[in-house]
């Protein structure tokens, strides 16, 4: 008779303490997998890592390449996918350190070494002429990516894109000396919650489930470990944008408190053949908090109206 009571306060005494408790394990890819994969999942051995993509969309159709950012996933891209549906070719993974790929065997998470990875990730998957849309740190990976492969890459998408490493205020306050162990241990989903409602314009926009997705993605294991060393590998000062040569959209929420909307306006500057889309009350990641509008702009400029 208290079958169920038992069951509901068990969950429930498992939201709370993912919720609110100071340590929390870390969780076995294998678990995370089966829970955040899909049919259109897929994995690729890459320069010492298991990368978690996701290929969709006719192959004769443009390719997108789509690049997340920190404590982020693939499945930030979700509602690109929905919008676009049948017009594009949109591939999308899980960079090494994140999501369902987890950390590389070399433990290096350098931007060059990204550039590197995401190379051999086109080399395996037989991608050549690309559109690249970079998010955040993703993005700082994609321009230095279609710099150093301007045969490679057609376009190239900024959507509040990074110049180097871009980590929350939060988690650099913790990677100093001494603090190393509190972001690897102590990351209860409240703390992830705030992190997102920093990121979103519109706090009201952000779900239970996306949180609880961040928050699983960040407690895989290794992922923790991989953000505290990219936080390491970005205290050098940053490099300045190598030379971009293809046409560029620039796509910048109007309310993003990390990075504002002037170092979008710098990279128009800075890039020949640059125009910029900006989103009022859209915060640091336009994909996912404002999808239509983003995914309609992105198809214009890849000609696909």
């Amino acid at each position: 008779m208290f079958g169920p009571f038992t069951a509901t306060t068990t969950l429930l005494a498992r939201e709370n303490y993912a919720e609110f408790a100071p340590f929390q394990p870390d969780i076995p890819g294998s678990l995370l997998e089966a829970r955040y994969t899909n049919g259109a999942s897929a994995f690729a051995d890459v320069a010492g890592a298991r990368v978690h993509y996701r290929d969709q969309g006719p192959e004769d159709a443009p390719t997108l390449l789509a690049l997340h950012g920190v404590y982020s996933s693939l499945h930030t891209w979700d509602g690109w996918q929905r919008a676009l549906g049948d017009d594009v070719r949109l591939v999308r993974l899980d960079l090494p350190g994140f999501g369902l790929t987890g950390p590389n065997e070399q433990r290096e998470y350098s931007l060059s070494h990204y550039v590197e990875t995401l190379e051999e990730f086109c080399e395996a998957l037989g991608l050549e002429d690309v559109a690249v849309a970079g998010n955040s740190l993703g993005g700082a990976i994609g321009w230095r990516f279609a710099a150093t492969y301007p045969e490679r890459v057609e376009k190239l998408l900024l959507l509040d894109a990074g110049r180097q490493n871009v980590v929350p205020r939060a988690a650099r306050l913790f990677s100093q000396p001494g603090w190393e162990m509190v972001p690897r241990y102590v990351t209860p989903r409240s703390s992830v919650r705030s992190i997102l409602r920093d990121a979103y314009g519109d706090p009201s926009k952000l779900t239970s489930d996306v949180v609880r997705r961040y928050h699983d993605l960040v407690l895989r294991t290794g992922n923790r470990r991989a953000v505290l060393q990219l936080v390491e590998a970005a205290r050098p000062a940053p490099m300045e944008p190598m030379a971009v040569e293809c046409p560029t959209l620039v796509q910048w929420g109007e309310e993003d408190d990390w990075l504002p909307p002037a170092l979008g306006e710098r990279f128009v500057h800075e890039i020949p053949d640059a125009t910029m889309e900006t989103y009022p009350g859209v915060g640091h990641v336009p994909m996912e908090e404002a999808p239509a509008e983003t995914a309609a702009d992105a198809a214009a400029f890849l000609g696909i109206e």
